[in-house]
């Protein structure tokens, strides 16, 4: 590689460095009052940097794992809880924070005694965040906008329905595994695959301590060896 190529790269890490801490300084002087505690009240604004996504056909591609998004909301979200880690919510009593609302919404609850679930005014079912009961009623009671898959006679009262149906339509495996050579239509199928190599095993038992890769073998464990336990 030439020489010029090389300064150009090490200035471009440089800067990238640079941009990520004085984001976290940032951060770190919105949530921390002059005593080291959380500061509660003040309002959190996030933007995008132009170096945290790029474009790529009708996707936008977060550049930090490459994950693609319909909505630029959907990614700011990702980049912000994800990659900057700045809290959605801090606890007003005790100052713990939170990244999304339900976690804080239980919290709050079990913690502090405090109620602030939403009731569904058609039936008894209770959430913990409005984003909850608007997909509740949008799709239990059915009361949202339908979305029709452009491909096939399919319909949803959620877009979340619709995206993960989409996948029906895909046959090209765009994502490889870099220990071996097994491709996947989905990143997440990818993502949930590579902790096979890397002995990632988050879902844990809690009678008998022994952790698995996927849900679906602590499902099976649960019912084999535990199934007076209800979980």
């Amino acid at each position: 590689m030439p020489r010029t190529s090389k300064i150009n790269n090490h200035s471009r890490i440089k800067s990238a460095r640079r941009k990520k801490t004085v984001v976290n300084e940032e951060v770190k002087s919105i949530f921390l009052s002059s005593g080291g505690k959380p500061a509660a009240k003040r309002q959190i604004v996030f933007s995008l940097k132009p170096d945290d996504y790029r474009t790529k056909d009708t996707k936008i591609i977060c550049s930090h794992c490459e994950r693609p998004y319909d909505k630029m909301e959907s990614l700011r979200f990702h980049v912000k809880c994800k990659h900057y880690r700045i809290p959605k919510h801090v606890c007003k009593i005790c100052g713990k924070h939170f990244m999304t609302s339900a976690p804080f919404t239980i919290h709050k609850l079990e913690e502090h005694n405090q109620d602030d679930r939403i009731h569904c005014n058609a039936c008894k079912k209770i959430f913990n965040t409005k984003v909850q009961l608007k997909k509740h009623i949008n799709n239990f009671h059915m009361l949202g906008e339908k979305f029709k898959c452009q491909m096939c006679d399919y319909e949803s009262f959620s877009f979340e329905g619709l995206y993960k149906h989409r996948y029906v339509h895909k046959t090209e495996k765009d994502y490889k595994c870099k220990f071996c050579r097994k491709a996947f239509v989905r990143k997440t199928t990818l993502d949930l695959h590579e902790r096979i190599h890397t002995g990632d095993r988050r879902k844990v038992c809690k009678v008998c301590n022994q952790a698995f890769v996927q849900k679906a073998s602590l499902n099976y464990h649960m019912n084999k060896y535990h199934p007076e336990v209800k979980y």
